[in-house]
């Protein structure tokens, strides 16, 4: 448990280390950034589940890949509990907020049976749904454990 909590620590540092701080301002426009503090909801399967979490993006990677930590909290068949760090490549028309993203997460997550590291993908649409709110749509699988898979909504504040 000591080397879990050492790496997601880690994990945690480097993500704060390569990306531009929360803070910091992109160029204004008529659409939301996406940057920020961020809720989540959706059904996840293998385990069925439904699905709560968080996240915060915090911006900017080697100019082009966004760093966004974020937690879920499953219930159903099997209870979870993950944290990732997603790297995003984000294809976003700014000015409409309409675009994709894709990436990877590095994770943990625990389980009822134990705890395992795991690389999740990640692939999603912004939507301009809310006026001045970045609202996303999102699927994410899991490559090594469980969950196998998630759809998930998002709202950024």
């Amino acid at each position: 448990m000591r080397h879990t909590r050492q790496l997601l620590l880690a994990l945690g540092v480097l993500a704060l280390a390569v990306a531009r701080p929360a803070l910091a301002q992109e160029a204004e426009s008529k659409a939301h950034s996406g940057l920020g503090f961020g809720a989540k909801a959706g059904i996840g399967f293998g385990p069925e589940q439904f699905v709560i979490g968080g996240q915060m993006s915090l911006g900017k990677a080697l100019g082009f890949i966004r760093v966004v930590p974020n937690a879920h909290l499953g219930f159903g068949d099997e209870t979870t509990f993950d944290v990732n760090i997603d790297f995003l490549a984000r294809l976003i028309v700014e000015e409409k907020g309409f675009g994709f993203y894709g990436g990877v997460a590095p994770g943990w997550i625990t389980y009822d049976g134990g705890s395992d590291f795991g690389l999740t993908g990640v692939v999603g649409t912004q939507l301009p749904i809310l006026k001045g709110k970045a609202t996303n749509l999102e699927v994410r699988w899991n490559f090594t454990n469980m969950p196998d898979l998630r759809i998930l909504a998002a709202i950024v504040f």
